[in-house]
């Protein structure tokens, strides 16, 4: 039975349900209106002074994620900002610390807007109490070391230190090592021998060669290079390995409310940098980290935003008037629009309450969708009017006809919205319930608005002033003369592009859409905060993004820097434990303070010594030349060839120029030991570590009010691929599997976005069908396909489940549609074939535009995959209206010219509010325009060329069927009646 005849009641109760809104909106077209009008300014007073705006990218996912929960603990324990980033480039690294300073002094000046600004981290007196971060074992070693040269510094022998001893103790105990200890075991006594003549020798050497290149001739009495030396008391400044970059990190605070975020702090900070560059011409200063990368992106989104729904109303409303040819009846669509979108902030602002930086786009979406129902029912009211309708009656024929593919349309669209709220990302969640939401209010706008405005505005027009618009005749006349033809041709361009989705590779087919994840190719192109981070990476090999893990105490944290830095994917690893002796003061405290005893009484001055004698040297150097040359270690052969070289150069000098040499480094070589106790001395402060005496700039940044301590874990490669970033958090995750940070987040949420969006596009799919099937079918055998089917599923499921072998939920789903189907088909094989016809644009159009984005090499990403719920329902709207008017007509099919002009009306408008985010100079705004673009192309095509083809062609069949069906009853019927009237005349002649 045709679901749309009079026979069917289940439709007449709709389509009359419509009939008697329309009816009760015509006659009190006052007080609709009113109505409209009251609701709509409530709403927009209440969308202005209670909706807010949530700018963390953070509010995107759901917080009840196991992710998410880590990123929430650290959060609390070290706040949720992350660094502003400038970066200073200058000729020279005193250059760059000057200018540091100047910004770091500027930037404290407000706090209101910076919080623990790093540039320099001040040593403090730490360096007083640098020998309690030795272990006991090796003061203790350093002891031992520091008592061979007691007769030095407790008897002041410091004769002792001349080179010609020196070489002399060296031999002499050699000598008596190698008589002591024979074997294998000779080498190992003998090492530390040759060590120190290796450090004497080189230091000559090196001396001899440059007088600016002195090393120290002695062995370090504790285990600290000369570098860390220096640099533990000196101010450290952020540079990179080179010396061309600094860095100054500072958190901005963030603004409670609206858009700001850390906008005001950003906006201050690039103010500072261009007064700073102004003084310092010399010096290249930017702006980077994630702060601004998300801050510049909201803004230019917001402005792109503005902008695109600024050119999509105006577009849409020109578009109507050229469509519509004329003006009265687009504003009157434009104003229906504009009472739907004033509904559906309000429910926003009452249901959700706040919008996010993904939500935010719904605004343009509803402009594309929410604007088509009142195209379908001013097309077919205009239509119904040129053939002679009243006013009144045209009305409430548009609401029983048109009307009733509105609501199902609204429905599919509404519920393709809402299957996206099942998903697990939050901000894919709001936003599908959000458009959901508005797609419904903006139809329910179509049949209380929209008829009101045409009963007054329409009410004294004669039909000869109705404008007449786009009806697509010669569509018409080419499908009706050549329907197969016209199917199989645009059926071989649909396999063609389907064929472009796919490629072969060694590994096997795969496809050649490719999913793009990296959130820096949606930025804006030349973006200064992207490009600079760039540079970062490549120049610096440092990155803004890295993994934190939290360590409940200094020893974990140092355990786990050791296992961070082992892993292949880390480039290095920054914590403060390190900072903090490995060991408690008990256990130090007497060592400590035996350096202090031992090197109490140290000369001010460097000791005079006597003069070296030239000859004298030489004649020594020789001798110990001579000595381990007899020896086959490779230190000593070293050695040994490094004497050679220095007493080649040393004879080649005159005898002043070995004097004044000889002078020269003998004083520096008593000095260096001098200095080398001294610095013992000063690092003997046996009082505890306290927390105070470590840098501020650092503590609080790496240790929480709670105690505990912070390990940031920087990436070697560009995480902001998939691949690398895949590595790094799979490697990270296995030393510690409650690791968190911006790249997990980033990785988790990129994940959640695709699964998000497949999965909301599985469950559209099958609550479209479900729709479908319910439209078409009549009551009973809705009730007959579908409950039975219900009942099966989930009883197998809840069996399989017990069983321990549960199913997917959209295995489940899958189950269920084939068996509502199969008993569908059974029941009426008409509807269920019209069903899928239904989804032909959707499913077929989206095909096509796959294949075009492999043809023409366009990425999917996380911000352009919200075009699969939006082609699901603006496909399966076409479908819809295109099917029902199919359904309506008897006869061979003729697309009726309403039908054409409202789809592509329709499609045009969604394809230029979709398409005005293509002006967007942000990439992702670009690219969900693009895609979409090309989507709702896709499934223009085959709403009107495809489908009303294949329409027609199976009509025309079915009309040839029918007339071989009638032409055999009527031969049937004539059969009968001759061999009637035979039989009465043999009953007659009988």
């Amino acid at each position: 039975m045709d679901n749309l005849s009079p026979d069917n009641q289940e439709r007449s109760f709709l389509s009359e349900t419509l009939a008697a809104m329309t009816q009760f909106v015509i006659t009190h077209s006052k007080f609709s209106l009113a109505f409209a009008l009251i609701v709509s300014i409530g709403c927009v007073l209440l969308t202005v002074f209670r909706l807010e705006f949530k700018t963390d990218r953070a509010d995107l996912i759901d917080p009840t994620a196991a992710f998410h929960k880590k990123w929430i603990n650290y959060t609390e324990s070290f706040g949720s900002s992350s660094d502003l980033v400038c970066v200073v480039e200058a000729d020279s690294p005193e250059s760059i610390k000057s200018v540091l300073r100047i910004l770091g002094q500027r930037i404290e000046k407000h706090p209101e807007l910076f919080e623990n600004p790093l540039y320099q981290i001040n040593p403090g007196d730490l360096p007083s109490k640098g020998l309690q971060y030795l272990t006991p074992r090796q003061l203790q070693a350093g002891l031992n070391r520091l008592d061979e040269y007691g007769p030095i510094y407790r008897n002041g022998r410091w004769d002792l230190t001349q080179v010609d001893l020196l070489y002399d103790r060296l031999r002499y105990q050699i000598q008596s090592r190698s008589a002591s200890y024979r074997g294998a075991d000779t080498d190992q006594y003998l090492e530390p021998l040759f060590q120190h003549a290796a450090i004497l020798s080189s230091s000559m050497s090196r001396f001899l060669a440059d007088q600016n290149d002195f090393r120290s001739p002695w062995p370090s009495i504790v285990p600290v290079n000369e570098r860390m030396r220096e640099r533990s008391r000196e101010v450290i400044y952020l540079l990179n390995e080179n010396g061309t970059m600094g860095f100054l990190k500072v958190f901005p605070v963030h603004q409670e409310d609206g858009f700001d975020g850390a906008t005001k702090a950003i906006e201050k900070m690039r103010g500072i940098i261009g007064e700073v560059v102004a003084e310092n011409p010399e010096a290249k200063i930017s702006l980077t980290g994630i702060p601004v990368l998300e801050n510049d992106e909201m803004r230019k989104s917001k402005a792109d935003m503005i902008n695109a729904s600024i050119i999509s109303c105006f577009g849409v409303g020109l578009l109507l008037f050229i469509g519509f040819r004329g003006f009265r009846h687009p504003l009157l669509t434009l104003t229906m629009l504009a009472a739907g979108m004033a509904w559906a902030f309000g429910y926003t602002t009452l249901t959700i309450g706040h919008l996010n930086i993904l939500s935010i786009s719904f605004a343009v979406i509803l402009i594309g969708l929410g604007i088509d129902f009142g195209i379908h029912y001013l097309a077919k009211y205009i239509e119904l009017r040129h053939r002679g309708e009243d006013l009144e009656p045209a009305l409430l024929m548009t609401s029983r006809t048109v009307g009733t593919g509105i609501v199902t349309a609204a429905i599919t669209t509404a519920l393709a919205f809402y299957c996206a709220g099942l998903t697990p990302f939050l901000g894919i969640a709001e936003l599908g319930f959000i458009g959901g939401g508005g797609i419904l209010l903006c139809a329910v706008a179509t049949f209380i608005v929209l008829p009101a405005l045409l009963s007054r505005a329409d009410k004294d027009v004669e039909v000869k002033q109705m404008p007449t618009p786009f009806q697509g005749k010669w569509l018409q006349k080419m499908i009706i003369r050549f329907p197969r033809s016209v199917a199989i041709v645009s059926l071989a361009i649909v396999a063609f592009c389907a064929s472009q989705m796919v490629h072969k590779t060694d590994d096997g087919w795969s496809s050649k859409v490719v999913y793009d994840y990296n959130l820096l190719n949606l930025q804006a192109s030349g973006l200064e905060s992207v490009e600079i981070q760039k540079r970062i990476f490549n120049d610096a090999q440092n990155s803004l993004l890295f993994a934190v893990s939290v360590a409940d105490s200094p020893e974990e944290a140092r355990e786990l820097r050791k296992k961070f830095e082992a892993l292949p994917a880390v480039h290095h690893v920054e914590e403060l434990a390190s900072r903090v002796p490995a060991h408690s003061s008990q256990e130090t405290n007497l060592l400590v303070q035996s350096y202090r005893a031992q090197l109490t009484h140290l000369p001010r001055e460097v000791p005079q010594v006597n003069r070296l004698n030239p000859s004298t040297i030489g004649r020594k150097l020789e001798q110990f030349y001579v000595l381990l040359s007899r020896y086959n270690h490779p230190t000593a052969q070293t050695t040994a060839r490094m004497l050679d070289q220095f007493l080649n150069r040393f004879e080649s000098m005159t005898l002043t120029q070995q004097s004044r040499f000889l002078d020269e480094f003998q004083y520096r070589t008593t000095a260096s030991l001098l200095g080398q106790f001294q610095a013992l001395r000063g690092a003997s402060d046996s009082t505890p570590v306290r927390f105070s005496d470590l840098p501020r700039s650092l503590t609080s940044r790496f240790v929480s009010a709670e105690g505990k301590w912070l390990i940031q874990v920087y990436p070697r490669d560009h995480i902001w691929e998939i691949e690398p970033l895949e590595e790094f958090v799979k490697e990270v995750r296995s030393v510690d599997p409650d690791v968190t940070g911006t790249p997990l987040q980033n990785y988790e949420a990129a994940q959640q976005i695709k699964l998000s969006y497949k999965t909301a596009s599985i469950y559209a799919l099958a609550v479209i069908c479900i729709v479908l099937l319910i439209d078409y079918l009549s009551r009973s055998h809705a009730a007959m396909a579908l409950l039975p089917s219900v009942i099966l599923a989930v009883c197998t499921w809840f069996i399989l489940f017990n069983r321990g072998t549960p199913i997917s939920v959209e295995a489940a789903i899958g189950m269920f549609l084939i068996m509502s189907f199969g008993v569908s088909f059974v029941l009426d094989r008409s509807s269920v074939c019209h069903a899928l016809l239904t989804m032909l644009p959707p499913v077929v159009g989206g095909i096509v535009m796959f294949g075009i984005l492999a043809m023409t090499s366009i990425d999917l990403n996380p911000a352009n995959l919200i075009v699969l719920p939006l082609i699901l329902g603006i496909g399966v709207d076409d479908g819809v209206h295109v099917v029902h008017d199919f359904r309506m007509r008897k006869g061979p099919y003729k697309t009726s010219p309403s039908t054409i002009n409202a789809i592509v009306m329709t499609s045009l408008t969604s394809m230029i509010g979709f398409g005005s985010m293509m002006v967007a100079t942000h990439r992702g705004l670009y690219s969900v325009g693009l895609v979409l673009v090309i989507g709702v192309a896709c499934c223009l095509f085959i709403s009107l060329v495809t489908l009303p083809a294949l329409l027609t062609w199976i009509s025309n069949r079915q009309e040839a069927t029918d007339s071989i069906i009638m032409d055999d009853e009527d031969d049937t019927q004539r059969n009968r009646k001759k061999k009637r009237q035979n039989q009465e005349r043999m009953e007659a002649a009988a």
